[in-house]
């Protein structure tokens, strides 16, 4: 599976998992120390016994919320919903283990950085969607016009797309086509850019990596692809090595092996992904039920003896994070525009609230140091960009009080909590979505580690909300929220303009300012092309961050991955391009999963 968003919801501390595959016979390695940027577990593991002829996989997507049933990588906004999607779509591009665009896969890419432009390459002429249809080159640009369309109802038109030439004029219906998308042939497409960006080389970067079936999606209004039964799961039709075969809605989906994936038919017979409770996952592997499962860190102690697995883990790409409401969405302008009266508009109250929790102690007693706290927006995973040197909100009570005093809030009237400047009560609301105990236990801690220093936070409802509920609340600017807690998993390319952009729908903060957006243009410009350009260009945005503390990271850590003994090869490594990680070479060596 490969990450083709740039940004998915967070809804467990786990995201998403790349399945592996067989490979030469090894035993577990790289083993590695405990630490910010080390992992506790090997990152790959070969099983004893030979190969069985086809099977079934089980996997398991461990989540506290439902399938919602988005089954289209162009549609699809949570990690429980993609984690289905990838594996009947295609990302049109494949990467090495430092996220880098690599010429194998469906497509090659070449960038011409002085003309402004990228050229993209079908590898064959002779690949097939999943219906037998023929693939072209028309079926990616159909992608670009589908989420460029002014109907789209998805999250992806963003930044990127508007910096195609013509973007803007077909979104805003005063053309009919996209005038950058010059077509050379039925497999070759020539893109023209406002500006070139460095990201464009990364995966899940500045250039689209999405390919809908044309023959599909053109028969259905634009509006309605959402609910469409080629995105719901009754007749989807991809690139990727399965196809949906049955479902039962908001609960599991049965996938079987696309004869016509263009590396090949799969050596598995079928895959069967099953949503599983965090509160349960642990019982279920050690009865052998799943294959395969991300586990929750906050479990370890009751899962580290399993005899019937491996565990193997990765640095994790996700991030947990506490936000504040700073502004609106304005759908007029298509932009954030911050409220210069917002409740947690002054930058000292937000940084004492940073500084008043202590994440790496929650990290070790919740979950058993797999997770920690992280001094940078730009974590570990991003090893070549990641400033180890930031300065962080390390738990400082006192220093968040002095913060509080000096910036004129006060205990008025005795009752231990303090007051706004002018007197007033000051109660902040705050979000927090409802996942497994221990989170209910983090954020309990949280409210405590906040009154401490004399700050009244009650959560908003006076209790953690349904995830998806959450996300619609955040995302619609309740006015009632004042602050909330939330995660992201980032994808591969750090580029901030999705997340932290003024025109982007997932910065959820509404936060914006002449110094971010300067920032945001320089990380994505020519200059940075040079890669100590680049680290520069990160280390002022991780600063920036940090300095105006509209949003801070909370904790991130490892994802640990439990591997029945049945599954011949895993591998939880980066790089697409590896063909021992390929879905299409997985195999088991037993009909059931070891017990």
């Amino acid at each position: 599976m490969m990450m083709k968003k740039k940004w998915l919801w967070l809804p467990t501390a786990a995201v998403a998992l790349t399945l592996a595959a067989c490979g030469s016979k090894t035993t577990t390695k790289t083993t590695t120390t405990e630490g910010a940027d080390k992992t506790k577990f090997v990152s790959e593991v070969t099983h004893d016994g030979e190969p069985i002829k086809g099977g079934i996989l089980k996997y398991a997507i461990v989540s506290s919320s439902p399938l919602n049933g988005v089954f289209i990588d162009e549609l699809s906004q949570d990690s429980t919903d993609s984690t289905v999607a990838g594996m009947i779509d295609e990302s049109m591009f494949e990467y090495d283990d430092n996220r880098k665009l690599v010429n194998s896969g469906l497509a090659s890419i070449s960038f011409d950085v002085e003309g402004k432009t990228a050229t993209v390459k079908l590898n064959s002429q002779d690949y097939k969607w999943s219906d037998g249809e023929k693939v072209t080159i028309d079926d990616y640009i159909f992608a670009y016009e589908g989420i460029g369309h002014k109907d789209y109802t998805g999250v992806r038109y963003d930044g990127d797309y508007k910096n195609i030439e013509g973007m803007e004029e077909y979104h805003n219906g005063s053309a009919s086509t996209i005038s950058g998308l010059e077509k050379l042939d039925d497999y070759t497409v020539k893109i023209h850019y406002k500006e070139m960006t460095p990201s464009m080389q990364l995966a899940g970067g500045a250039v689209s990596s999405y390919i809908m079936p044309k023959h599909v999606f053109s028969k259905i209004p634009v509006a309605e692809w959402e609910q469409s039964d080629a995105v719901r799961g009754k007749s989807n039709v991809g690139l990727g090595a399965f196809t949906i075969e049955s479902m039962v809605p908001g609960e599991s989906v049965t996938m079987v092996a696309n004869p016509n994936y263009f590396k090949g038919r799969p050596n598995i017979d079928k895959v069967v992904m099953e949503v599983v409770s965090p509160d349960s996952i642990v019982s279920e592997m050690k009865a052998g039920k799943y294959d395969i499962a991300s586990m929750p860190s906050a479990q370890y102690d009751s899962y580290k003896e399993l005899t019937n697995v491996t565990l193997v883990s990765s640095l994790d790409s996700a991030y947990e994070y506490i936000g504040f409401k700073l502004g609106k969405w304005d759908k007029e302008q298509g932009k954030n525009v911050v409220n210069p009266n917002a409740k947690m508009g002054d930058v000292a109250l937000r940084q004492a609230i940073a500084y008043a929790i202590d994440p790496d102690t929650a990290g070790k007693n919740l979950y058993n140091g797999l997770q920690h706290g992280t001094n940078s927006i730009i974590i570990p995973f991003f090893k070549d960009i990641y400033n180890k040197d930031q300065e962080g909100f390390a738990y400082n009570p006192d220093k968040a009080k002095k913060i509080l005093d000096d910036a004129g809030y006060k205990d008025v009237d005795g009752d231990g909590l303090r007051e706004n400047k002018d007197g007033s009560k000051l109660k902040i609301n705050f979000a927090a979505r409802t996942r497994d105990d221990a989170n209910e236990s983090l954020i309990q801690q949280y409210l405590l580690w906040w009154k401490e220093v004399g700050l009244d936070v009650q959560l908003y409802t006076g209790r953690t909300i349904e995830l998806n509920s959450f996300y619609d609340k955040v995302q619609a600017d309740d006015p009632e929220i004042d602050m909330f807690a939330a995660g992201w998993s980032t994808g591969y390319d750090p580029n901030p303009e999705g997340l932290f952009g003024e025109a982007a729908k997932f910065n959820f903060e509404r936060y914006s300012s002449a110094e971010g957006n300067e920032i945001i243009e320089k990380i994505s410009s020519n200059e940075a092309f040079d890669n100590s350009k680049n680290i520069q260009f990160y280390k002022e945005w991780q600063k920036y961050v940090h300095d105006n503390a509209f949003i801070f990271p909370t904790i991130t850590g490892e994802k640990v991955t439990a591997v029945n003994k049945r599954v011949k090869y895993f591998d939880t490594k980066l790089g697409s391009n590896n063909d021992k990680s390929s879905m299409v070479k997985l195999q088991l060596t037993a009909n059931e999963p070891v017990k």
